[in-house]
């Protein structure tokens, strides 16, 4: 663990930590309570790729794995760049509603009518980057507690 983290920017990535992998775990969920809400969402926004329930129940469980895994801060080396790349894929499906958020001047149609929500999909992506560039400064994490630890005492003198 870095000792010079304040316990305040421990506190503050750990909040960020959880909250954004708590955001993966909901999507996760919705998609294996229902599986036909995530079918309409792909269809709707990922051209038609995951046409199946199995495959919305499947990727429902990745999800959720991904985002339990990011919130107790475990295997973060894998979990959060996992979180980036499902992000940034859902990102650049709507990339038109984060770039103009209330269609006023892109040439392009509304995807829904209310698409100014998706907005907070670039804060998600830009939290999980801030977590990859601090990951030294999460010392709430449970991959620090679980690391094994030097002991600097015996270490030899330089």
């Amino acid at each position: 663990m870095n000792s010079n983290t304040s316990n305040g920017q421990a506190f503050s990535l750990f909040a960020l930590r959880v909250s954004l992998g708590m955001l993966m775990v909901w999507w996760g969920l919705a998609k294996i309570v229902n599986p036909k809400m995530g079918l309409g969402v792909q269809k709707k926004f990922y051209f038609s790729l995951f046409d199946s329930a199995d495959m919305q129940f499947a990727f429902g469980f990745f999800q959720l794995a991904v985002g339990l895994l990011v919130v107790l801060g475990l295997f973060r080396a894998l979990a959060v760049p996992a979180q980036i790349a499902i992000t940034g894929f859902s990102a650049l499906t709507i990339w038109s509603a984060l770039l103009d958020p209330f269609a006023l001047w892109l040439p392009v149609d509304k995807i829904v009518g209310i698409q100014h929500l998706f907005y907070p999909s670039v804060i998600a992506l830009c939290g999980a980057t801030v977590m990859i560039a601090f990951r030294q400064q999460d010392r709430l994490a449970l991959d620090n507690f679980l690391k094994p630890r030097r002991d600097d005492t015996l270490a030899p003198a330089e």
